[in-house]
């Protein structure tokens, strides 16, 4: 079976961090970042790491204490990468049968009232752009 290659080939911990700064929402020290799960030091590695993969910046500098130190944030994201997590997943799943119309199926059948008029408006509109790109289906 091929192998696919994910969009962001993250570990745990690069995940981790870069959900504690989506959840703050703005840039941050290593030391804003390290807390109990994660010690300073390893913090520091991680985001040099970070920095390669192109999923975090630096973002200028912040006064740490007595110093000034690099201020980092995300390069992506909280939707983009959690909508790259899903893509992945649904790609590399077992049972090819499985569809994006399945999918929307499951997805919507919890759905009810205003929730589920929008969600079925917004799948509309996608579909009659797809269509038009495509030169294919009826015009509005």
């Amino acid at each position: 079976m091929e192998k696919r290659k994910k969009k962001y080939q993250l570990t745990p911990r690069e995940t981790d961090i870069l959900y504690v700064m989506w959840k703050a929402g703005k840039p941050l020290v290593a030391s804003e970042i390290a807390g109990e799960e994660l010690a300073l030091a390893t913090v520091h590695t991680t985001l040099k790491r970070m920095i390669k993969k192109n999923v975090v910046e630096v973002d200028g500098f912040a006064k740490s204490g007595n110093v000034f130190a690099r201020c980092y944030r995300p390069t992506i994201s909280l939707m983009e990468f959690e909508l790259a997590v899903f893509s992945d997943a649904y790609k590399s799943m077992t049972c090819r049968d499985i569809t994006v119309t399945d999918l929307m199926e499951a997805y919507l059948d919890g759905l009810e009232g205003d929730t589920l008029l929008e969600e079925l408006d917004g799948l509309e509109r996608f579909i009659r752009e797809k269509r038009k790109e495509t030169g294919t289906g009826k015009a509005d």
